[in-house]
């Protein structure tokens, strides 16, 4: 069951990801000509991310409100911490991209477009209820063996 379990909240977080990188594509890149390589290594750290806090939320947290509770903070903290770490990775970036003033453009920007704050709320519900509906599904079947 475990293992249904965590197929259940990897498939969720990569629809979730889909959804979030067709919306910031179709804002950002494709207007601004931004390498979608670098777009995708920010996507899959930050979704990477969220598969482990969903997996620990999930079996930590049984209300669905406390999930959004907690997904709303953590869908803007991890949004906000891929851009600076693919900042501080890639070694051809000019030093002056450092400037505070454009780090905090970026970030905020970043967050409001990729609407984290929403989606992964959403997908912890999604995982709750479904991993919920296939316990449920399961002690039945189980009850009339």
């Amino acid at each position: 069951m475990k293992i249904i379990n965590l197929l259940i909240i990897v498939l969720f977080n990569f629809i979730g990801a889909y959804l979030s990188y067709q919306w910031c594509y179709r804002t950002i890149i494709a207007k601004h000509r931004t390498p979608e390589l670098y777009y995708l290594m920010c996507y899959g750290l930050c979704y990477f991310c969220f598969i482990l806090i969903s997996i620990f939320l999930l079996y930590k947290i049984n209300r669905p409100m406390g999930l959004v509770i907690c997904g709303v903070p953590i869908g803007i903290l991890i949004t906000l911490m891929s851009p600076i770490v693919f900042i501080l990775v890639l070694e051809d970036i000019n030093k002056s991209v450092f400037n505070l003033d454009f780090i905090m453009g970026f970030l905020g920007i970043t967050s409001l477009v990729t609407l984290n704050f929403i989606i992964y709320p959403a997908i912890l519900l999604c995982c709750h209820y479904s991993i919920g509906g296939i316990q449920k599904i399961s002690s039945k079947l189980a009850l009339k063996q």
